[in-house]
Order: structure tokens, then C-alpha cells, then sequence
């Protein structure tokens, strides 16, 4: 069965890739659930539902504007795998079978500017590869054999007739009802022969639109970035805690305060010097995160420092391209926890997506890899220069790489 069904999907795909015309197909996967209409019939069978999965392969036979009358006219190949069930309630009896089909249908398509929506009808010819009967048995359902009430065999052949309407949800995923209809069912209120009647609902999804979405997004984050590559990348440093460093000074630890002043301007000393040898993705800048309010309102002048916190007169830049970014302790985005790393974001100081801002950015928020760390005041510098280089040169690759297109 399973290799039946490998078949058919290459033989489809195959198909698909080796269509050469001037309208453009259209392939995908198809999920439907169904529900067994049997028990229309008979009293004593109730329908259950199960499902079915498939490919598809859609073809345009006519242009929009065909004439007057026809808009547009598709035809659709469908092999699927599908499972149906029903339960005979008077002898709490229940019967499956598993089928591949192959549906073929002929699409309609009213409107003349839009195929959001779809009218269909077809065939579905049905290969048996599996039935069931199963029983009550200690409060489950156990499966017997050689049921005299199901007459099915593995083998046996199917003819449905299909109608049904699609529904456009998107560029991507179209919502699918339909009723499937069988000629041959021969089932009897004592007997189960043949495949029941269903009402199919499905999910569409195209690989076409799928693909070409990735690529749209892919086209719209290359453009960004090699944008983004011919402007500026302000960094933000830390200012000394001033606050932390008064409460040690009125503690009388002079030595402590000294400490911590001078390992923060440590810290700001080995940033830049590692921004500035791992990192050429775009052109850099340094300020004190005492400035950030003005560079939030766009405001630059006097807010530069060079690479020895000296402040730095007369950069020039282009106001309308630039971002920012920071080692910082703040809550991501894309781990959706606090971290301690560095982190991108946009002049308004809200947070990029990936490929800026990723779980590789993040340093640890134990300096050192010392828990301890955490409650000794020491909680955003403190780290060595090898500690940033290795998170620089990574960013620096990525920004680098996501210029490059893959499709």
C-alpha cells in the first residue's frame, strides 16, 4: 500500500515539474476530514469521520475572459490516501476501509477578476487496500475476522462522482467542501459492500504560492539588508552605575566603587575593540546609553564617543539609514525570556527579527559563567573580550550571508 502510494505521488510531482505551457500550474498537499453519509440510507448505520491525505496537480485549460459565457476553466488530478468508517448501531458493529483515489475534477472559476472562488465536479475511481470490521468487546472495539457482513475485499474497484466548491483563504490555503457520491456501493441494511457516500471538508495547500511566499520574503529581507548595509549601526555602550557606585562610597568601600567604575569602562573598551575588528557589515558608530533619549528623538549632536570614551565631534552619517544595537540585559523576542547579549533594534529602540536578533546572540546572565556573579553587582560587564568577539563574529556572518540570495 505504502508503495502505491509513493508512486503515484513521483509519478504527480513528476508530472507537474514536466508541464511546459503559457499558463501557470499549480501543486500542492490536500487534508480533508469526512463524514460517512450511509446511515441516509439505512436507519441502522451511523456515519463517522476520518479523514483522507493527498497531493494535487491544477492546471488552467482557459485564460480569464475566455468569451462571454466560460471565465476559466482548470482541471485537477488528486491522488490521495483516504479512511472511511461507519458504525451498524443495531448490531454496535463498526466497519473501515482504506482507499486510494484518484480524483480527477473540472474547475469553474465565476469570477472574472479573482479565483477565490471555485466550482467543481469529477470522478473519484477507488482502489481498496484494507477493510475491518470490528466489535464490542469488554467495553472496547476489537477487531474480528471473517465478518459475513462485510463482504468487501482488498482489491476490489470504486466508481464516486464528486461536487463540490473551493474557497480561497489566503494567497496560500483554499477551504474545500464537497460530496462524494459512490456508484457502486451495494451495501444493504444487512450487508457492507462497496464505499459509502461521504461529505468531504478539506485544506489545500498550494507549493507554488508557498514557495513563491518564501521567496517574496526572502526578496523583501535581502533588499532590507543591503540596505541596511550602506548605512550606519550605532551602538550603545553602558555608563558607570553612578548609583551603585555613591552606595558603595557611602559605605566606605572607595576601593569597590573604583572597581566597578573601572570595570565598566573596561567593558565599553572591549566592545569597541571587538565591533571594530570582527565586524563589517556596515559602517559603526558608539554612544553612551546616557544619550539614548536623544538619539530616540533622532537628535545626534554630541552624543558620539570614539573608541576611548572621548566624546567625538563632526560624524556624519545618513540620518535616514542607520539602527541600533547594544549588549544589554533585556527580555527577547525570540527566546521570550530574559538574556544578557546583544540585541539589534530599530532607530525607535524596538527590537529586530531574525536574522538580526537570535538565541546566538545571548552571552548568559552569569558574567563569567559564574552564577555567583549575578549577586555580586556585577550583572553587564565583568565579560572578557573573547566573550563578545565570539557573539560579534557570528552576527557579523549572518548579516553578511542573509544578503545573499538562495532562490
Amino acid at each position: 500500500m505504502k508503495k502505491s502510494f509513493t508512486y503515484i505521488f513521483s509519478l504527480i510531482a513528476l508530472t507537474a515539474m514536466g508541464q511546459k505551457s503559457s499558463f501557470e500550474p499549480n501543486f500542492g498537499i490536500v487534508a480533508s476530514a469526512n463524514f460517512t453519509t450511509v446511515h441516509m440510507a439505512y436507519d441502522n448505520f451511523v456515519g463517522r469521520g476520518l479523514g483522507s491525505f493527498g497531493v494535487f496537480f491544477q492546471k488552467p485549460i482557459t485564460p480569464y475572459h475566455t468569451n462571454r459565457y466560460f471565465n476559466r476553466l482548470d482541471y485537477t488530478i488528486e491522488p490521495a490516501m483516504s479512511w472511511l468508517s461507519f458504525r451498524d448501531k443495531s448490531s454496535d458493529k463498526r466497519f473501515q476501509s482504506n482507499f486510494i483515489d484518484l480524483s480527477l475534477y473540472l474547475n469553474y472559476v465565476p469570477d472574472r477578476m479573482s479565483d477565490d472562488l471555485r466550482l467543481f465536479a469529477g470522478v473519484r475511481p477507488s482502489y481498496l487496500t484494507y477493510t475491518s470490521t470490528s466489535i464490542i468487546n469488554y467495553g472496547e472495539y476489537s477487531i474480528i475476522n471473517n465478518d459475513s457482513q462485510n463482504l468487501n475485499q482488498r482489491g476490489d474497484i470504486d466508481f464516486s462522482g464528486v461536487l463540490g466548491l473551493s474557497i480561497s483563504m489566503g494567497e496560500i490555503a483554499s477551504l474545500e467542501i464537497k460530496y462524494v457520491h459512490s456508484f457502486t456501493n451495494k451495501t444493504t441494511a444487512t450487508e457492507f459492500r462497496g464505499r459509502p457516500s461521504a461529505v468531504e471538508v478539506g485544506l489545500k495547500l498550494s507549493a507554488i504560492r508557498i514557495r513563491d511566499k518564501i521567496i517574496d520574503v526572502e526578496k523583501i529581507q535581502v533588499d532590507e539588508l543591503n540596505k541596511r548595509a550602506q548605512g550606519t549601526l550605532l551602538i550603545m555602550l553602558e555608563e558607570p552605575d553612578e548609583k551603585l557606585i555613591k552606595e558603595l562610597v557611602d559605605e566606605n568601600k572607595v576601593d569597590d566603587a573604583k572597581y566597578v567604575r573601572k570595570l565598566q569602562e573596561q567593558t565599553n573598551l572591549n566592545i569597541i575593540k571587538e565591533f571594530r575588528a570582527n565586524f563589517d557589515f556596515c559602517k559603526i558608530e558608539f554612544f553612551m546609553n546616557s544619550n539614548a533619549n536623544k538619539v530616540n528623538r533622532g537628535k545626534f549632536d554630541g552624543v558620539f564617543v570614539d573608541d576611548n570614551l572621548s566624546p567625538k565631534e563632526n560624524v556624519s552619517f545618513d540620518t535616514t539609514n542607520y539602527f541600533l544595537a547594544a549588549f544589554v540585559e533585556d527580555v527577547s523576542d525570540y527566546t521570550h525570556k530574559p538574556d544578557y547579549g546583544l540585541y539589534f533594534y530599530d532607530p525607535k529602540f524596538i527590537q529586530l527579527g531574525s536574522p538580526y536578533n537570535t538565541g546566538a546572540n545571548g552571552l548568559g546572565i552569569f558574567v563569567g559563567g559564574d552564577p555567583m556573579n549575578y549577586f555580586r553587582r556585577i550583572k553587564t560587564s565583568g565579560y572578557i573580550a573573547d566573550d563578545f568577539r565570539k557573539v560579534i563574529k557570528k552576527a557579523n556572518s549572518r548579516l553578511q550571508m542573509g544578503r545573499i540570495s538562495v532562490n
